[in-house]
């Protein structure tokens, strides 16, 4: 298990090296009022977005791999941990200011996840029946088609990074799952593999929106708060993901100190941009 957390702080590191890069390149081009898939086709010809691609394609492949022997909950909690990586580079790259409020929020999220990862327990993924990956391939669809209709009432970045999240943490679901696969038709047949795809898109323009209506800070802490909660609900329902025995309460506390700190770091944090809308 230790080269899966190996690869699962990797994994974070090129995380939030991206969305500094994507940051910088959602600046460079003008914001949209709705969510329109052409804003990805715009960023993608800038040169820093470009590159925050493909250090997202690294993470997402490093997270892949570390997926098959480590717990889902912990792997989202390493993920998550960037949120302080994030602050610092803004910080130092783009002249951000952090206060001391957001400083301590950064702290009790890294605290929290700390404790998740000490309560994790090494276990590979359950075979799920075809009505799960289904389920979540309809969720995933749900998600989209509002986050679509609902994109002009948006207010500021928390929201799109919030639903990005939960597009990210259904792709990280999709990517446990698929650790039992073993063909290539059966990855070709699987709902799993489509719906990895389409979550993974979806969470790429909403996070991009996001970024484009606030400060990276607020949209990372929001996007982290969707992709780490959610998809560890999913591993202990559905996945059989576990914690070490007697550590159940460390794994709550890590938890309630993770999701509090984050929320607390979206609604303190000020944007770095007027709203477009």
């Amino acid at each position: 298990m230790a080269f899966g957390f190996l690869l699962a702080i990797l994994a974070a590191l090129c995380s939030a090296t991206a969305a500094i890069a994507q940051s910088i390149g959602t600046r460079r081009v003008a914001a949209m009022e709705h969510l329109d898939p052409r804003l990805l086709w715009r960023l993608a010809r800038t040169g820093p977005y470009a590159a925050g691609l493909v250090l997202d394609g690294a993470s997402s492949g490093l997270t892949f791999v570390a997926l098959r022997t480590v717990p889902l909950f912990a792997v989202q909690a390493l993920g998550a941990a960037n949120l302080s990586l994030v602050a610092l580079m803004a910080m130092l790259v783009l002249r951000l200011r952090l206060t001391a409020r957001d400083w301590v929020a950064i702290g009790v999220v890294v605290t929290g996840l700390l404790l998740l990862v000490i309560s994790a327990s090494s276990s590979p993924p359950v075979e799920a029946t075809a009505g799960v990956g289904w389920g979540l391939l309809g969720t995933v669809l749900v998600l989209a088609v509002g986050a679509f209709l609902g994109s002009p009432k948006m207010r500021g970045p928390a929201l799109p990074g919030l639903l990005a999240g939960l597009s990210f943490g259904a792709a990280a679901v999709g990517a446990r799952l698929l650790g039992r696969v073993t063909s290539p038709s059966a990855l070709l047949a699987s709902p799993v593999s489509y719906t990895v795809v389409l979550a993974g898109l979806t969470g790429l323009l909403l996070y991009a929106t996001a970024l484009q209506r606030g400060s990276v800070t607020v949209a990372s802490a929001s996007t982290i708060l969707g992709q780490t909660v959610a998809p560890a609900v999913a591993g202990w329902l559905l996945l059989g993901d576990r914690v070490r025995p007697g550590t159940g309460p460390v794994a709550v506390l890590g938890f309630i100190l993770a999701v509090t700190g984050a929320i607390t770091l979206a609604r303190h944090s000020q944007p770095h941009q007027p709203r477009t809308d």
